[in-house]
């Protein structure tokens, strides 16, 4: 009996120290999950060629912060958001510019409103760098070999998605009592990337599988979900309040036409 008894306590203890490890090395590239699916509602509307101007063009690649001749696109959604899109002059061509900004445009029309509407423009450069948000100007950069990577590998929508955190909902909640107060009583991490940074990372991370249980229902595995949920179930909690306040996608402003 004392056998079986110290049998079964290692087993929940077992159990218990696997469901407190993070679930993958990072929420996008690291598992082949679809957080958001291509067919999943979304409220683009248009897309339009604004022109060409002098824009400040962040590039991790330089320094060199500005840039003449930048081509800039609006893209107008149907809950009344809108976000410009700005495209690096080595593009050359509007229409080579239109091919990488479309689908980001696209999968923007995916973020729920509350993000959408506080996102202030994105910088589309041409050639081969990882994305990166910018929470003071309220922007995420991005670069046109990443895109077709990670449209080629479903990942699009996911990398935009965390980036938009960034940009959206990092100034804003990144260092309230709130968000810090869930992350504390969890004390667990969802990935290694949000364990190693989680004053910069934690909430990008976390939010995206946040998305999946909460407004997809069923999407992840289920023993996925169940270990998502006992790593942080008070930033479930926080996330629930924030994208489930209102209605997903709600009416924002009037809808322009582009």
């Amino acid at each position: 009996m004392i056998r079986i008894l110290i049998t079964i306590i290692s087993c929940v203890v077992n159990t218990h120290s696997a469901l407190a490890d993070p679930v993958f090395p990072n929420s996008v590239v690291s598992n082949d999950l679809e957080f958001i699916k291509t067919t999943d509602q979304d409220v683009f509307s248009c897309l339009g060629f604004v022109g060409t101007r002098r824009a400040e063009m962040p590039d991790k690649r330089n320094n060199q912060l500005f840039a003449n001749g930048v081509f800039v696109f609006k893209a107008q959604y149907k809950d009344g958001t809108n976000v410009e899109l700005w495209a690096h002059p080595d593009f050359e061509t509007e229409a080579k510019a239109l091919s990488s900004v479309e689908p980001v445009a696209r999968a923007i029309g995916k973020l729920p409103t509350v993000m959408r509407s506080r996102l202030d423009h994105v910088v589309v450069h041409f050639g081969d760098e990882t994305a990166f948000g910018e929470a003071e100007g309220n922007f995420f950069v991005i670069y046109s070999d990443n895109i077709n990577i990670r449209l080629r590998n479903h990942d699009l929508e996911e990398t935009v998605f965390h980036e938009s955190v960034h940009a959206t909902l990092d100034a804003r909640y990144l260092r309230s009592r709130v968000w810090r107060n869930a992350q504390r009583a969890d004390g667990k991490y969802v990935t290694n990337y949000a364990a190693s940074n989680p004053g910069k990372e934690d909430m990008a991370e976390s939010a995206l599988f946040a998305w999946a249980i909460l407004v997809h229902p069923g999407r992840l595995p289920s023993h996925i979900e169940t270990v998502v949920k006992s790593i942080m179930p008070n930033r479930l909690e926080f996330f629930e309040d924030l994208f489930l306040e209102k209605t997903v996608f709600f009416r924002f402003t009037d809808e322009r036409s582009c």
